[in-house]
């Protein structure tokens, strides 16, 4: 059995290029982990492989991330890490599914934040659902007729596809007596590839004029929030699409919000969320990659990430690393044989 005292730290991430270094939160996470000498490790979704019922994977050692530098891959069992993140941003497409099912495959040991069972099994737009009392009036179909008669009843709603995040195809249809509102739902209802796709319609709060706000929870409780308010004369208020932000606190309501499902989130192995509220509703739950820790830490001078890890080391624990583990990271003899590595690099990960 090892006597190693540090942990080991598992990043599923998107390519480096694609990352948004304005709201990413994995690097602030992997910064503290590293600064307090914690391994580190980078893995992408192409890297990933089920080998009998061994979930592998092409990880590198994160050495810095302000550049982000990584070092060399190698190939390991998954099973072997302390604690898996999936970071990964939606759209939750078929490969995204099918990640969580190899992910099924780690050892039951192994901390995960969030538990691929609840991304593969909660979607983060109709997770609110679970509470109808705390959202606004809520519509989720592909049907054209159901749309339409939901904007006659609402005059003005908002329309989101179910696997994208930061604001992404979100529109606001508004009805009016000529008729046109049809043609905008159906232009919304039709993906790039002409194919119908379902849609969440919310009714449209005036009052995300004065802010979207974002709290963070952490095993569901609050560790941070940020009010983020839309440019003069739009109704995004994600980030991403230009939204200022501010400092926020929580509502009597809110607070009561968060209080009732945080048992749920529990539950669930949902142990990162970011809850985003509008007029005192809660309009999504965030579970995939939740982010804006970079903007809440500008408006309230804290440091949430360092909170975040004491969390995720308190949870993860020390997990030994058996001996009988290590020598299963390449040698399985169901591995294909150039998965093989030599002796050398067996301790590299």
């Amino acid at each position: 059995m090892s006597t190693n005292t540090d942990m080991k730290f598992l990043f599923v991430m998107d390519p480096p290029e694609t990352l948004n270094l304005k709201t990413e939160t994995s690097l602030l996470l992997m910064q503290d982990l590293i600064e307090r000498g914690q391994d580190v490790f980078w893995l992408q979704q192409e890297d990933i492989a089920l080998v009998h019922d061994q979930p592998m994977g092409r990880v590198s050692p994160v050495t810095g991330t302000d550049p982000l530098q990584l070092a060399g891959p190698c190939w390991s069992n998954l099973s072997t890490f302390d604690a898996v993140l999936v970071r990964k941003d939606p759209p939750f497409d078929t490969e995204y599914l099918q990640l969580t099912l190899i992910l099924d495959h780690l050892d039951s040991d192994v901390a995960q934040f969030n538990d691929v069972k609840a991304l593969r099994d909660f979607n983060e737009k109709m997770l609110p659902l679970h509470w109808p009392e705390f959202t606004p009036p809520t519509l989720v179909t592909m049907n054209t007729e159901q749309l339409e008669r939901f904007t006659i009843e609402h005059r003005s709603i908002v329309l989101k596809p179910l696997n994208d995040c930061s604001g992404r195809g979100i529109s606001k249809i508004d009805w009016d007596e000529r008729g046109d509102f049809r043609a905008k739902i159906g232009e919304a209802l039709t993906r790039s590839r002409g194919h119908g796709r379902f849609l969440v319609a919310q009714k449209f709060l005036p009052a995300v004029n004065e802010g979207d706000k974002r709290v963070y929870l952490v095993n569901g409780e609050p560790f941070g929030m940020v009010n983020r308010i839309p440019l003069p004369g739009a109704y995004l208020a994600n980030i991403h699409q230009g939204a200022q932000c501010e400092p926020a606190e929580l509502s009597a309501r809110e607070s009561q919000i968060i209080n009732t499902i945080a048992p749920f989130l529990r539950d669930h192995g949902i142990f990162l969320a970011g809850a985003d509220f509008i007029d005192g509703y809660l309009t999504e739950l965030n579970i995939t990659s939740p982010s804006a820790i970079r903007q809440i830490n500008e408006v309230s001078g804290e440091q949430v990430q360092s909170k975040i890890v004491d969390a995720m080391l308190a949870r993860a624990g020390r997990k030994p690393i058996l001996e009988w583990q290590a020598s299963r990271t390449f040698c399985d003899p169901r591995v294909r044989q150039n998965m093989c590595k030599p002796p050398g690099l067996q301790r590299c990960c």
